[in-house]
Formats: structure tokens, C-alpha cells, sequence
């Protein structure tokens, strides 16, 4: 009895305390969850505010910029109406002074107007014809170029007063034809500036001034820094107050903004902006207080909804101070076990990665080979596929995982769907006869031509649905089904068919219970045997794809008798896809124009450096290998290539080393580098780039995309295998045209050209059609003409051109 009492005591303490341990985790995950939110809250309040005010002050600045742009800008229209008068343009004082002075008293905004003649000699309503010269005046310059300007504040030669000069050319005929026949402008005093950059106010204590392209004040409250006649104004770009000095150089250089620094021992906002017509600019400068007094306010509540929170979180911690502790142990257990998966998977990748590069690359090599028999591609075509998709499960399964792209994405293309589907069905046929059962396949007979579908998870998601149906079937069939379901007629332009998609198999079916739980990740069922041959993430990928497919997979299933899988799609029809296949199919790259690259491969393993240097090497292209970073920089400044292919996993000196070693190397510095490596991680492509990549290139290595990246880099003309008919068609036009512009070398140099193509020795003949041109310019037609035909790695077409030289010698 005792002994049950003491059970009953400990279990309710243990609920007391977990009771006690779910009251406080409310109470402080509320006031933590109120608190975050008050505290974003005011940050985003505050900042809003205070962006507003600043903007408000910024507007001040606005505002007198815009009425000086105004009052300049009805300056100039008045001066330049002014020389294209015929009174001006007759270019004689005697006539213009009166009808000038006429002009400045009407006008009343101009100090005089003055005509000057080419040679800068000038007259002014002010003090008639000179005899000193304003040649060497920056306006007067500007305006015998042709530009109307408005100049910065100087002392005029003829008055001595602090002026400004609206200058025009003054044109000789309207339209402007020829060069100008002279320079007429308006002077005006700076009192109107003045007055509008003294009108600028935001508070007390704040004060406007403007700065000219030089950075000397035109307008200043402070007197010394006002030009005089005895003296020019001090450039505010070589004062010593180092903040003044930073925001008269963004004035000078024509930025605008409003910015908070030290001025004068205090702080202030410096609102700034440059103006358009004139190469000035204007600034209001503003006490701190003036603005962000009224923010006040709003710091006092967050100060106060701050100290309730710290006093809370203080009581909770003392309290639960044994529980953070644990939890704290917890995070830092959970830290580390994913930073072990994701290393794990990362490394995962990468040793997969490699073996794959090697296959697949060797596949798109014997692909490209003319020698390959048809039967013995289509082997090769199955080696290719079955490397890709496995590549293709790499990915989605660190896609799944949110290590690289943290989200799945579709991306249609045009395909023919029947070879499409029939290529599917090759790959499981092989599967299904290596486990003794077998494999149906039934397409429609109505199946659409071609479609427009994300090819890839397409794929996908059927190999994983027919992949589980053969895994799970021991023996029987495993049938594939795919029906067209009638649809009515579309009044939109696109056709969309409904296609069905059915896996069956006779395989041990699943319980009632396990049908709710097999779309779940890592959720893995049957016997033990079976769940050991895969992640269990294959049903979950596969579902996910097809929901973004709109659609979703259904399963019927009963133990002992097998499982159906099926879902339908909506895929619209694809009009293109014959032209866009004939496009791929005809332009086959087998060589490039101009003189052979040499291209510098650096990688530690033996497969992937083969994988580069048979693809680039039939085309023309110069492979030098290196086995690691070091040795690859010793090539790269012996050889200096055109361009750098680098792993970035390598004993000795690793990628991101050799990259800073290249582009701090001065001879090579600017050699084009292309990253080649199966890291997953979007941080190591972008720190290779930031180190100094031009491109980065996913392994396996896929061959449309090297080239690719060679011809942007490179600026590559490829050049592509001619079709039967092209072939034809320029042997009768050689044969009937005997291209009397080829002018053919000796009969002895034609018999060795014959006896290398009869070879099949391309690359002799490339260096024979190099000498031909290095010997004389007249044989710079012929071998040019025989360098392409050797790059086409065609011998009957190459003998067919020599041979009729060769007849023609004799």
C-alpha cells in the first residue's frame, strides 16, 4: 500500500512539474512571441517615420532647386530668343546697344547683355565696346563649340561684380548651318539664388547653402567662404572638416540624397541635390532633433514594452534555467547532426558525381563517333539514359532535402512523346528481365505526336512509380499503360489532351493501414528486405511532382494480388517539336573557324580529364592535362592557354588556390576560366565565381553545355556536319565551277596532301594548310578552303577537292 502511495506521489509530482513546465512555456513564448512582434513592430513604425520625415526634409531641398531650375531655365529661353534676332546677329554694337538696352530694362533680371566676336573681343550695355578679351572664359569657349551653358559664378573683367553667364552661339542662319559666327549671353547677379537658397528652412538652426562644379560656395552663411574680389571662395573639397569634404564631393559628382553625419560638433541630416541646367548644387542642413524629435514618442513605448520583456524573460530563466540548459544541449546535438547530414549528402554527391562524369561523358563520346555501328548505339543510348536519371535522382533527392535549391520548379520543353515513352519503357524492360519477371507496355494508339511537358520530372515520376512496381513484384508482370482520354472540343488555340498514365504489377500489394502512409517521406513499407534498397523518398518526390503537375496519384491495392498507380495529366500539344528535333539533328558541331584553341585541364581524376580532352580533341582543340592546382599553375604560365577548365576538389593546390594564383599572375591574369565541379552547393559555385570564375560547369559534363560555354567565352564559330544534300550540292558546284580563284600548290605538295586524307590524318593536313599560307598569300584561298574540309573529318569529300587539283596539275 505504502509502495502504491509512492508511486502515486512521484507520478503526481511528474505531472505537476510538467504542468508547471507547459504553464511557464505559454507565459514566456507569449511574451517572447508579443514581444518580437512590438519590437518589429516599432522597427518598421520608426524606420517608416522616420524615412517620411526625411523625405519631408528632402522635399525642402526639392523645392528650392526646382524654383532656381525654373527662374535659370526662363534666363536662358530669354538669351537665346535674344541671339537669334537679326539685331544680334548682324554682330555691330552700334545697332544691337539700343535695342539691348531696351531688352535689359524691359526684362529687369539682367545685369547687361553682351555680344562677343570670335577673336573674344565683346561690347556690353554696360560699358560699350572693350578692349579686354573673355577668349580664355570657360562659357564663352563652351558657346563657340555650339552649346548654350550657364556658367559657374565669376568676377566680370568688365564690371568687377560676382556674375553669372547665360551663354548661346549666335548662328549665322536658322537652322544652325556651319560653325558659330559668335558668342552672345546675358550676365545676372547671384541675388536671386541667394534669395531662394536663404528661403530654405526646416526648424531652427538649420541653413541652406549651394556649391558650384568646383566645390566653392556660391551661397554660404558663413562669410569665409564666400569669393570676394580680393579673393576666390575655398573649395570645400580641400577643407578640413572631413564630413563637409565627403558631401562636397558627392555634390560635385552630381549625387543626391539626405545623409546623418557630424557637422560643426554635432550631428545633422545634410539633404543634397544637383541641379540639371546649371552644374550646381543645392544643400539644407538640419539639426537631428529637428527631425527625429518627433519619433520620441514611439522610443518611449518601445523602452517600456523593452523593460517589461527583459523583467519577464529574467523571471522565466531563473525558473527554468536546468530546462534551457537541456534545451540548449538538444539544439546543439540537433546542430550537429545536420551539419553531418548535410556534409554526408554533399560528400554523397560528389563521389557519385564523379563515377557518373566518367560514364556519361564516355557515353556522349562514343555517341558523337561516326565509327559507333547503329546496334551498338543503342546500347550506348541505354547507358546514357540510365546515367542521366541517376543523376536526375541526385539531384531531386538534395532538391527534396533543401541543401541546394530549396524548391522544385517545372520547366516544360517540346518532345515527341511516343520515343519519349518508348525509352521509358526500355530502361524498366532491362530491369524487369534482370529480375526474371515481365515487363508490358501498352500506348495508345492515339497518342499525341508531340507535347509540351516538363521532360524531366515526367520521366521521373514514372520511374519511380514503374521502379517500385518492379522492386515489389517478384513474380508476374508489371504492366504500363498510358490512354488518351477524349476530350471535347477547345475554343482556346492550344490543344491539351488528357492522358492517363496506369503501373500495375502483381507483386505483395500494401495493408489498408500502410496505403496512408506511403507518400510520406522516409516512410518506407513492406519487409525489411525491401525498405533496405532505398531512401524512401521516391513515392514522396513522385507525388510532389505531380501536384505541381495539377493532378495526383491514386493507388488501389490488395495483399498477395499487387498495387495499380495511376494518375492523369493535361498536357498541351506541341506544334514545333518536328523543326526544333530536325534543328538539333542537323547541326552536329565537328570543328570551329580561325587557328586551334589550347584549352588547359586541371583535375586529379584521370576519368574526368578524358571525359574534356575527347570531346574538345576531334574537334581541333589543343587538350593540355594537369593532375592538380599546382602543376596546373606551372602550364598555365608556360603555355599561357586560351582558356582554364578546373576542378575545384584537388590535392596539392585546390580550384579556389589555382583561380586567385591565375588572376594575380600578370601574364595570365585575364585567361578565361571555366569551374568544373559536382559540389551541390550554390555557395561553392558563387565563391568560385567571386574568386574569379568566368562560368561554372555542373559534373557529369554534360557536352552541349561545354561548348556552349566555349563559344561565349571564346567567340567560337562552329562549325557543323553537312547533310548528304549539302555534300552533293558543293562537290557539282566545285566540280562545275573549278574555282578559278583557288590558286593550288605544287603537284608534289597535293600528292602528300592525298597520301595524309587517304590516312585519315587531319591534323597533318591542318599543319600543311597553315605553311601553305605562311608561304605565299596567293595560296591563302586554297587553305583556308582545305582547312574547313579537314575539320568536317570527311575523306572522301577532302580527296574529291585534291584529286581535282591534282588532275588539273597534270
Amino acid at each position: 500500500m505504502i509502495q502504491e502511495h509512492s508511486r502515486l506521489s512521484v507520478s503526481d509530482g511528474e505531472n505537476h512539474r510538467s504542468r508547471n513546465l507547459l504553464i511557464r512555456f505559454i507565459v514566456g513564448g507569449t511574451t517572447l512571441v508579443v514581444s518580437i512582434s512590438a519590437y518589429f513592430s516599432y522597427q518598421a513604425a520608426r524606420n517608416m517615420t522616420l524615412q517620411d520625415l526625411r523625405q519631408s526634409a528632402f522635399l525642402e531641398v526639392q523645392r528650392g532647386g526646382d524654383e532656381i531650375e525654373e527662374w535659370l531655365h526662363v534666363r536662358q529661353v530669354e538669351v537665346e530668343t535674344l541671339a537669334n534676332t537679326p539685331t544680334v546677329r548682324s554682330l555691330t554694337w552700334s545697332i544691337a546697344e539700343p535695342y539691348l538696352t531696351a531688352e535689359v530694362n524691359r526684362i529687369k533680371e539682367f545685369f547687361f547683355f553682351q555680344m562677343v566676336n570670335l577673336d573674344g573681343s565683346f561690347a556690353n550695355t554696360k560699358v560699350g565696346p572693350s578692349n579686354k578679351n573673355i577668349k580664355d572664359r570657360d562659357f564663352f569657349q563652351k558657346a563657340i563649340a555650339g552649346k548654350s551653358n550657364i556658367s559657374d559664378p565669376f568676377i566680370s573683367r568688365s564690371t568687377g561684380i560676382p556674375l553669372i553667364a547665360i551663354a548661346t552661339p549666335i548662328w549665322a542662319t536658322t537652322p544652325p548651318v556651319g560653325s558659330p559666327i559668335g558668342v552672345f549671353h546675358g550676365n545676372v547677379k547671384v541675388d536671386h539664388i541667394q534669395e531662394v537658397v536663404n528661403s530654405l528652412y526646416y526648424g531652427p538652426n538649420s541653413y541652406a547653402f549651394a556649391l558650384n562644379s568646383q566645390g566653392q560656395a556660391i551661397v554660404h552663411p558663413n562669410s569665409a567662404l564666400m569669393s570676394t574680389i580680393e579673393k576666390p571662395a575655398p573649395s570645400l573639397l580641400k577643407i578640413g572638416d572631413r564630413n563637409l569634404n565627403a558631401i562636397a564631393q558627392r555634390m560635385v559628382n552630381k549625387k543626391q540624397g539626405i545623409e546623418l553625419m557630424e557637422i560643426d560638433g554635432t550631428q545633422k541630416y545634410v539633404a543634397y541635390l544637383p541641379l540639371k541646367s546649371a552644374n550646381w548644387s543645392v544643400a539644407l542642413v538640419i539639426p537631428r532633433q529637428n527631425i527625429e524629435s518627433r519619433l520620441q514618442f514611439l522610443d518611449a513605448i518601445a523602452l517600456i514594452v523593452g523593460g517589461l520583456t527583459v523583467t519577464m524573460i529574467t523571471v522565466l530563466w531563473r525558473v527554468q534555467a536546468f530546462e534551457q540548459a537541456e534545451l540548449k544541449k538538444s539544439k546543439a546535438a540537433a546542430d550537429t547532426a545536420n551539419l553531418a547530414k548535410s556534409e554526408f549528402l554533399a560528400n554523397m554527391s560528389h563521389e557519385l558525381r564523379t563515377p557518373l562524369n566518367g560514364i556519361l561523358g564516355c557515353a556522349q563520346i562514343l555517341l558523337r563517333s561516326p565509327a559507333l555501328p547503329e546496334s551498338e548505339q543503342y546500347h550506348v543510348n541505354i547507358i546514357e539514359q540510365c546515367g542521366s536519371h541517376l543523376l536526375t535522382l541526385i539531384n531531386d533527392i538534395l532538391d527534396l532535402s533543401k541543401i541546394e535549391a530549396k524548391k522544385l520548379e517545372l520547366h516544360p520543353q517540346d518532345v515527341h512523346l511516343p520515343s519519349f515513352l518508348q525509352g521509358i519503357a526500355e530502361i524498366c524492360q532491362i530491369r524487369a528481365k534482370q529480375k526474371g519477371i515481365l515487363f508490358i507496355y501498352e500506348p495508345a494508339s492515339n497518342l499525341p505526336t508531340g507535347v509540351h511537358v516538363d521532360v524531366k520530372r515526367l520521366r521521373q515520376v514514372l520511374l519511380n512509380l514503374l521502379g517500385n512496381g518492379i522492386k515489389f513484384t517478384d513474380a508476374g508482370k508489371v504492366t504500363f499503360k498510358v490512354e488518351v482520354i477524349d476530350q471535347p472540343p477547345s475554343d482556346e488555340q492550344i490543344v491539351k489532351h488528357q492522358i492517363h498514365f496506369t503501373v500495375e504489377d502483381t507483386g505483395i500489394g500494401i495493408t489498408p493501414a500502410e496505403l496512408s502512409k506511403i507518400f510520406l517521406p522516409f516512410e518506407q513499407v513492406g519487409d525489411k528486405k525491401r525498405q533496405a534498397e532505398g531512401t524512401g523518398l521516391g513515392l514522396a518526390i513522385t507525388r510532389q511532382l505531380v501536384q505541381m503537375m495539377d493532378s495526383d496519384i491514386h493507388v488501389q491495392s490488395q495483399i498477395g494480388e499487387g498495387s495499380s498507380f495511376y494518375f492523369e495529366l493535361e498536357i498541351p500539344t506541341a506544334h514545333d517539336w518536328v523543326q526544333s528535333a530536325m534543328t538539333i539533328s542537323d547541326k552536329q558541331i565537328i570543328g570551329f573557324a580561325g587557328e586551334p584553341y589550347t584549352i588547359l585541364m586541371v583535375d586529379d581524376r584521370w576519368e574526368n580529364r578524358t571525359v574534356i580532352t575527347n570531346l574538345l580533341q576531334p574537334l581541333g582543340f589543343n587538350v593540355v592535362e594537369a593532375t592538380n592546382g599546382k602543376e596546373g599553375l606551372e602550364k598555365a604560365i608556360a603555355l599561357q592557354p586560351n582558356l582554364i577548365i578546373t576542378d575545384l576538389l584537388m590535392p596539392e593546390m585546390d580550384g579556389f588556390e589555382l583561380i586567385q594564383n591565375l588572376r594575380q599572375t600578370p601574364e595570365i591574369q585575364d585567361v578565361k576560366i571555366i569551374v568544373s565541379s559536382a559540389s551541390v552547393f550554390e555557395a561553392d559555385q558563387y565563391r568560385s565565381l567571386q574568386a574569379g570564375g568566368n562560368d561554372f560547369l555542373s559534373k557529369p559534363v554534360q557536352a552541349d553545355e561545354l561548348l556552349q560555354q566555349l563559344a561565349s567565352h571564346l567567340n567560337i564559330v562552329w562549325i557543323y556536319k553537312q547533310s548528304q544534300t549539302e555534300v552533293t550540292a558543293k562537290e557539282s558546284t566545285t566540280a562545275n565551277s573549278q574555282s578559278p580563284q583557288l590558286t593550288p600548290p605544287s603537284t608534289e605538295v597535293l600528292q602528300e596532301l592525298i597520301t595524309l586524307a587517304s590516312k585519315g590524318n587531319f591534323n597533318a593536313i591542318l599543319k600543311w594548310a597553315d605553311q601553305l599560307e605562311d608561304t605565299d598569300i596567293i595560296f591563302a584561298p586554297f587553305a583556308n578552303e582545305l582547312r574547313q574540309l579537314a575539320r568536317q573529318f570527311d575523306e572522301d569529300l577532302i580527296l574529291n577537292f585534291l584529286h581535282q587539283y591534282a588532275v588539273e596539275k597534270v
